[in-house]
């Protein structure tokens, strides 16, 4: 009788060992440092169509093709989380109208993620995929995991680990993910890797043409700002 009871719950720790593995993931080794995003090698383009939910309200399609995009995997408790999306909040506010569409992309339930996102005041994207639409293209084998595709498809990095959102490398890698194919063989020097400069509105309409600009930003851009002059996100402080 005993030998049956030992044997029934060691078949069950084992069954309930996979299950954790299947439903879990990897989380990135806490010695691991910062790490600016870094060019991946030659890979097949990726095809990727989906509408997410939005935390806390909307739904954004994301749709290989259509533009570049950045897909972050994130979590609220995973290690460095929240000094990670704030990087992230405050680099999109100083980003060109036509750099990479964001998404912060999160598996955990809706309450818990709606009440970090409205604590911090982010205003990245953050979506849910909580039915693995997106991760079925666009694997996740850890938390976090970043992937930066171009316009036509092409990989340009897919990387585990937390990134340094603010280094120059970063930046760079982002604004040369929207640019033509054609030209993605000149890369720019960080230090002149920026936006083109916009002429200046007449006097008296500079905050008007910016509030048009955000009414009008393609979908999954819906916090990017006209001006590099915006102040970076500081709800950390």
């Amino acid at each position: 009788m005993r030998l049956r009871l030992a044997a029934l719950l060691l078949a069950l720790g084992a069954l309930g060992l996979v299950l954790w593995r299947a439903e879990l993931f990897t989380v990135s080794r806490p010695g691991e440092q910062l790490r600016p995003l870094q060019r991946a090698s030659a890979t097949a383009p990726r095809a990727f169509e989906t509408a997410l939910p939005q935390v806390p309200v909307g739904v954004t399609r994301i749709a290989s093709g259509e533009g570049a995009w950045l897909v972050h995997y994130w979590a609220p408790w995973e290690r460095h989380g929240r000094a990670q999306v704030l990087a992230l909040d405050s680099l999109l506010r100083t980003l060109p109208m036509d750099a990479p569409r964001v998404a912060v992309v999160c598996f955990d339930p809706f309450p818990s993620v709606a009440r970090f996102v409205a604590r911090l005041r982010l205003r990245v994207p953050v979506l849910l995929d909580h039915h693995r639409q997106l991760q079925q293209a666009l694997p996740c084998p850890s938390i976090p995991y970043t992937w930066l595709v171009g316009a036509d498809g092409r990989v340009l990095a897919s990387q585990p680990g937390e990134v340094d959102w603010l280094s120059p490398e970063t930046r760079a890698l982002l604004l040369e993910a929207s640019r033509p194919a054609a030209d993605s063989g000149t890369v720019l020097h960080p230090a002149v890797a920026s936006e083109t400069p916009r002429r200046p509105g007449p006097p008296g309409r500079a905050r008007g043409a910016s509030v048009q600009a955000r009414t009008v930003s393609p979908p999954g851009r819906e916090n990017t700002r006209v001006s590099s002059a915006w102040p970076p996100n500081n709800a950390a402080l």
